[in-house]
């Protein structure tokens, strides 16, 4: 096996840990999510750590398991937390150092997805049930711009397998690119 790192990308219950996992597993690496990481780590969730520390300290801890993954290991799929390519030079760490893919979905399919579990994201504490789909929209159209620098963008809402073998081979034609060029965008979403 060619060393070879992918990086799962996109906003909170797209559906990153799920379908990189069944990602990883087609393209035969190794899968690592960062949530997962940090839970085992400190021995408590996501939403705990959030609580705990602020989310500066978290968004801090996030970049360092990244770039601990990463170290690591020369080849595997990591899948990030949702806010990971939005701070710090994360986005770019991840475009030098493997290929990005953004599991992308409309606001609306997102807000169904959210519904009924901000007790397990930290970002919704505090969001009315009604106010739901303004705070998605408003936060995806903020984190947008980072997620869209991603190399490769899939419509997550038809990720099946036919859509992960076109990814599996977009991404082995990925390790000739120059990660500093413009990202190139899946011509199927």
């Amino acid at each position: 096996m060619v060393d070879q790192r992918v990086f799962v990308v996109g906003y909170m219950g797209v559906g990153k840990s799920t379908s990189g996992s069944r990602l990883a597993k087609l393209m035969n690496l190794p899968f690592f999510d960062t949530d997962s990481a940090l839970r085992e780590r400190h021995e408590c969730s996501i939403s705990a750590l959030f609580d705990q520390h602020g989310e500066a300290a978290f968004r801090q801890m996030e970049c360092d398991i990244l770039r601990e993954l990463v170290a690591r290991n020369p080849t595997g799929l990591i899948s990030t937390g949702g806010g990971t390519p939005c701070h710090g030079a994360n986005m770019d760490f991840m475009r030098a150092n493997g290929t990005v893919v953004y599991l992308k979905m409309p606001a609306e399919s997102l807000v169904e997805r959210l519904r009924g579990r901000a007790d397990q994201r930290p970002l919704l504490a505090g969001v009315a049930a009604d106010e739901l789909s303004a705070f998605v929209a408003d936060h995806l159209a903020r984190r947008a711009p980072h997620y869209e620098r991603a190399h490769i963008t899939v419509d997550a809402r038809h990720f099946d397998l036919d859509r992960m073998k076109s990814v599996r081979s977009l991404v082995e034609g990925q390790s000739r690119i120059n990660p500093s060029a413009p990202p190139r965008q899946d011509q199927g979403h």
